[in-house]
């Protein structure tokens, strides 16, 4: 599908093109929730109709996290929703109790799209810095479609993730994930 179609490919091919300057503002946190506020006016500009200012904001810090010569290589990316990729973070390092932990509240975690309040930018946040310090990469697009409907009725995000992360892998292959047509 074209760009057009999907603006989520187009943002985030717009964060991924910014100077290693506005990745380290980004990365320091000045869009958590208002960029103008966290001194950083020029990002308003690269939301325009892609989400609510706070989605697009936290997807962008989130992007951030990422070391810009990794960004550059293109090494911040994968395939599969963040359940994945969590899974993937996990199995790199010691599949702890309390990494698995993180993953449940997570799906629990409250989210204001419009305000960016709530506890599931703090913690999505710290667990894509883990992924990140581990070389696991996320589908950006993917993820920003999923945070603009995390608080959807059905929970289908919440519900997709979990399938993703407590599927158990057949022989060692790894579960296909198909990506939400939007």
């Amino acid at each position: 599908m074209t760009n057009e179609m999907h603006p989520e490919n187009d943002f985030i091919e717009r964060v991924e093109r910014l100077g290693s300057g506005e990745l380290a503002q980004l990365r320091r946190g000045c869009g958590e929730r208002d960029p103008v506020e966290g001194r950083c006016p020029w990002l308003v500009g690269l939301t325009y109709g892609v989400s609510s200012d706070a989605v697009a904001f936290l997807v962008a810090g989130l992007l951030a996290q990422y070391k810009t010569i990794d960004i550059r290589a293109g090494r911040h990316r994968s395939q599969g929703d963040f359940g994945l990729t969590w899974k993937r973070a996990v199995a790199s390092g010691a599949a702890s109790e309390s990494l698995k932990r993180r993953f449940h509240i997570l799906l629990d975690s409250e989210y204001d799209s419009y305000t960016g309040e709530g506890d599931f930018p703090y913690r999505l946040r710290q667990m894509v810095r883990y992924a990140a310090g581990k070389g696991i990469g996320i589908d950006w697009p993917l993820l920003l479609r999923h945070v603009k409907n995390w608080n959807s009725k059905e929970k289908w995000v919440q519900k997709k993730w979990a399938g993703s992360f407590f599927t158990a892998e057949n022989d060692g292959e790894t579960t296909k994930i198909q990506e939400e047509k939007d």
